[in-house]
């Protein structure tokens, strides 16, 4: 079941934050956003024109932490840019990045898992893949078949 607006306010509620139109409007934004991954300024970007009020960016980093203390947000690291932020559901996945085109690719939450656990046989050691991407060459840089 996909996260709503109105779980992550009550979230937010529940932990004593006041609920704001600019802490709506951000709720709203993160959870539309489920298929994305978005930094900060996206978010408030979008917040911005949604709530058609007056909204602080440090409204907009301190309601992505407190989400994210709560367990409902999880941020990821991509590379040299901002980290990007997406609902914890929609985490499990990995993201590997080329580091010569730039795409994307979303490792599927199983591939992910049995990564995780080979690392973990192999060395004992348990990592927490959705924290960062993995970078190399996507299969058309490593092939040569760029541009």
């Amino acid at each position: 079941m996909h996260i709503t607006a109105d779980k992550l306010v009550d979230t937010l509620s529940d932990r004593g934050y006041r609920i704001t139109n600019a802490r709506r409007a951000v709720c709203e934004v993160v959870a539309a956003a489920h298929d994305e991954h978005l930094s900060a300024a996206d978010i408030y970007d979008r917040a911005r024109a949604k709530s058609g009020t007056r909204l602080d960016r440090s409204t907009v980093y301190r309601t992505l932490e407190a989400l994210e203390a709560s367990g409902l947000l999880a941020h990821s690291h991509m590379g040299h840019g901002p980290s990007v932020y997406h609902l914890a559901e929609d985490a499990g996945h990995q993201h590997l990045i080329c580091r010569r085109c730039g795409t994307t690719t979303t490792l599927p939450r199983e591939e992910s898992e049995n990564l995780a656990a080979a690392i973990r046989v192999a060395t004992g050691f348990v990592a927490d893949l959705n924290h960062f991407a993995l970078s190399g060459l996507c299969a058309d840089c490593a092939s040569g078949n760029t541009i």
